[in-house]
Parts: C-alpha cells; structure tokens; sequence
C-alpha cells in the first residue's frame, strides 16, 4: 500500500482532500497532514511517504522550497504541487525540481485521484529498477575495485565519478586499503547439517553495514564485497601518510570491536599502507593481501599491518619435516600417552611459529598427514575407534582447508590424537580388568592347591609373572601373596569353625603341605593360633 501524506494551510482544503477521497478504498495510506512547509518535512522524516500532495503557497517555508529539500533528501518521493495561481512561473519552477505534476486549484478529485495512481505507477517501477541496480551492485563495485587496481593518473576523475555513483567517495589525496576477513563465515558447515546459505549471507551483510556506515560517517571511502569471506575498505582522505594509517588502524579497531560485540562474530583486518594518488591504491591492497599471508601466525580477530610482522622473511620455509614424527606421535597414542601426545604437538606448533616463515599451505599438509597416520594406526589396534570415526575423515579434511591459523590446525590434531589416546586407555584399561579378573578367579578355584605360584597364574592369563604383579596390585590393592593368603585364611577359618577337623587336614586342604608354616599364617592372619582360635569357639 503506497503512503500519501497532504500539506496544506487552508484547513478545510487540507480536510477536503482527506475525507472526500476514500483513499484506502483505492490501495493508499493516508499518513498525516500538514500547515505549512516545516511542518510538512518533520511529517516527511517520521512517516516515509511515497506521494506527497502540497500547496505551493503557504506561510513559514512554501511548497517550492519544501519539494527542492525533498528531492534532494528523497530523491524517490512523488511530489504534486498544487496552487490557486494560474502562473508559468510556478509550472516551471515544479519542473526545474522534478515534481511529478503541477495542478491547478480548485482541484478535480477524480483528476487528483488519477495522477496520484499514475505518480504511484511511476514509482512502483523506479522502486523496481533501484531494487535491481541494489543488487547489482555487489558485482558492479566488484567489478569497479578491479577497474581501481589497474588505474591510470589520465583516469582519475572518470573512476572518482564511477565510484560516487556506486557509493564510494574517493576524493582525498591519501588512501589505504583494508582487507576484512570474516573469520567464522564458513564455521557451521563442518558438522553434518549445513548451514543455510541466507544466514551466511545475512552475516556478511550485517558486516558489511557496520563497515560502510562507520567509514561513512568518518565521510571518507567506501566498502567493496571481494569473495564470500572478505571484504575490502578503502580509506580515503586528505591527511598525511602518518596521520591517515594512525586513524585508519584507530577505524578497523572500531570495526572490529562494533562486529564482536553486535553480531557475536569476528573480523580479521590487516591493513596496506598509506598512499597518495588513487592510481596507488593497488599498492596499498597488494600490502594488505601480503600482510594477510601472516594470519596463520597472528591469529584471527585481529587488526595487524606490515609494522606487525615486519620481521618476518617473505620466503616460504618447510624446515619443519614431519617424515619421522608422525611415528612419535602414533606410539604415544597407541599406549595411551595422552599428556605425551598433547606434548609433541605444542612442540610442533612451537616449531612452526618459530620458523620465519612457513606458508599455510605446508602447515595443512602436516596436519593432513599427522591425521592419515592416526587413522592408519587406528585400523591396526583400534579397529573399533577407526570403524566410528571413518566418518569424520572428510570433515576433518575439510576443517583444516578451511582453517586459517597454525592454532586452530594444531587443535585439531590435537581433538583427534587426545581422543584416540584416551579409547586406547580405556581399552587397555579395560583389558587389564579383564586380565586381573581372570587371575584372581583362577586363584579362587586352586588356592587349595600346594605351590600355587605368581608364574602359574600368570601363565594362565598370558602374562609376564612382574607385570601382572604390578597390575594385579594397581586394581585390588593388594598384593598376589596376600590375597592368596586371604583366600586361604577365610577358609581354613570356616572349615574350623564348621567341621571337627585336625589342623594339619585343614593346611592340607587350604594348600599348606606343612602345618608347622599353616600355624605361622594363620596366627599371623588372625592373632591367634588354629588350636586357640578352634578352641574358643
């Protein structure tokens, strides 16, 4: 429904035009009236109004006066001018500011009425046309920064122009180029539900609002939408060189303060350096791309230029070799060696950002073999582990492409390797309960028997006789000997107390071939001696 709003100082015209017409019946919304010019702008600014129908003669600001502010503020407003003086004067200044007709008082409804639904018409398809060209607009700065990066001084004004139209302002002797990188633009699409294309789309459109709006207000430059993740900004001013890269890293820092803290996300900005001439902003974006190849090091969320990482050497270096320590790695695994796995990949990671320069490039390499290593591992003695976890190969494939500095990668080797270590502790774990469960039934059912031995039992269970010792006394807390003990003494106790039998038959059933050495234990299980202890029963 199109919005009119009616300005008028004659009152019972005003409510005329308001009451006779029954401009709801017809598709428009009534939205106020108005006295006078001044009044009639506040209106303006509060309701948006798609058709305006005013007097030309009224007190305080006229009509003409009103409708040359109008179409300079909204520029898509239909203005219809109307006055009671049949002067060319007036005609001709309506047309000078582009009103949409000019009629004269007294008004026919039905001729009002009419050029109200052509003004709405008019409008409805220059709204199309501007929604179109709003969209296009992406790809025409797109296509423009390209234009920009290859410009010539014999070009200038012509690209100054060029950008105007498309809402760059690139008037200032001084510029620098800023590349935004949204930093979690692809983060929901490594788990197993996509997330929908319109709300990345929504993300990058919020930031890039928060972008445009604050270099707007700084009245200088202009946004420009690179690829999906990135966005480029240029900073145009007439500072020195010094004073402009002081104010622009001041600008990013509030871009990226705005966005985390409105949107919940991050930006990474790295900043070109400052130039004068519009033909040298292709050097200051060439600065920032390069300055970008060090978010591996720096990290994201981050507002970083060349003095940032100026000492770093612009040669990619692959002295970190990895042939050899993925081995390390994958045994420290195997035994469960969490602490030790977690261990070895900080010193990897400390390697790398020691290094002067090693390209991302190589450090996702690393992180895919370190990974393929591990699964490998996994399918030898972790078949169950590996059998889960197949499914999660490509996704972790596709992270590290996706990631963009050595931390997050080596996080990610470390998730993989911590969890594989911590199964491996929990099946050994469980191997040994298994194992010492196995020992100490094979104990309970041949206590009675004379010589029973550490290296029988162990045997029985396929184990070196010291090892099982120590476990055997990591999971009962108790030694072998002293649980063999324990298992005799309860029952040489029973047997005494429940059959009148002679304490050399009991050692012998309980696994004692001397009753002498069955007296010793026993009174040095209970206290007292099998005679005593019979006796007081």
């Amino acid at each position: 429904m199109h919005r009119i709003l009616i300005i008028d100082d004659d009152r019972i015209i005003r409510k005329g035009l308001a009451k006779t017409i029954p401009w709801e019946e017809y598709g428009f919304q009534l939205g106020g009236e108005a006295a006078d010019g001044e009044q009639g702008l506040k209106l303006i600014e509060e309701f948006h109004p798609h058709i305006v129908i005013s007097d030309i003669r009224m007190p305080f600001m006229d009509g003409l006066d009103m409708a040359r502010i109008v179409k300079e503020r909204y520029p898509m407003i239909k203005l219809i001018l109307l006055t009671g003086y049949n002067d060319f004067i007036y005609a001709q200044q309506a047309i000078q500011i582009r009103a949409f007709d000019y009629l004269l008082k007294p008004v026919d409804k039905e001729i009002l009425l009419e050029k109200v639904r052509k003004a709405a018409g008019e409008w409805d398809v220059e709204n199309r046309a501007q929604q179109k060209i709003s969209e296009a607009k992406p790809f025409f700065r797109k296509a423009f920064f390209k234009n920009l990066t290859e410009c010539k001084e014999n070009n200038k004004e012509e690209l100054i122009q060029e950008a105007r139209s498309l809402g760059i302002e690139l008037t200032g002797q001084t510029f620098i180029v800023f590349l935004v990188k949204i930093d979690e633009y692809y983060k929901e699409l490594v788990g197993t539900v996509e997330q929908p294309i319109e709300k990345r789309e929504a993300l990058r459109y919020c930031i890039f609002n928060i972008c445009e709006e604050l270099i707007f207000a700084e009245g200088k430059g202009g946004v420009v939408e690179l690829e999906k993740d990135e966005l480029i900004l240029i900073y145009s001013s007439n500072e020195t060189c010094e004073k402009a890269e002081e104010n622009a890293r001041a600008l990013a820092e509030q871009i990226k303060n705005t966005v985390e803290k409105y949107l919940e996300t991050t930006v990474t900005i790295a900043l070109g350096g400052a130039y004068h001439g519009i033909s040298n902003i292709e050097s200051s974006y060439g600065e920032a791309r390069s300055v970008f190849s060090y978010r591996h090091f720096i990290g994201k969320n981050r507002v970083f230029s060349m003095l940032d990482v100026g000492g770093r050497s612009s040669s990619y270096d692959k002295s970190v070799k990895i042939s050899g320590q993925e081995i390390e790695l994958v045994d420290k695994v195997k035994l469960g060696l969490v602490q030790d796995a977690l261990h070895f990949v900080d010193d990897l990671e400390s390697k790398m950002m020691q290094q002067s320069h090693i390209s991302l490039y190589y450090v996702r390499l690393l992180a895919v073999q370190l990974i393929i290593s591990l699964f490998r591992g996994a399918a030898e003695w972790a078949q169950e582990w590996e059998k889960t976890q197949q499914g999660n190969v490509s996704i972790y494939y596709s992270r590290i492409n996706e990631m963009q500095t050595i931390q997050e990668i080596t996080n990610l080797i470390k998730f993989v390797a911590c969890d594989l270590a911590q199964f491996m502790t929990t099946q050994r774990e469980s191997h040994r309960s298994g194992v010492i469960g196995e020992a100490a039934k094979y104990i309970e059912e041949h206590y009675e028997k004379q010589g029973l031995s550490l290296q029988e039992v162990a045997k029985h269970v396929h184990m070196n006789p010291v090892y099982l010792s120590t476990l055997f006394k990591q999971e009962r807390n108790i030694t072998f000997s002293d649980f063999l003990l324990q298992l005799r003494m309860k029952k040489a106790m029973e047997l005494l107390r429940s059959n009148n039998m002679k304490t050399y038959e009991v050692a012998d059933v309980v696994g004692y071939s001397s009753p002498e050495y069955f007296s010793v234990c026993f009174k040095k299980y209970t206290g007292v001696p099998p005679i005593e202890f019979k006796n007081k029963l």
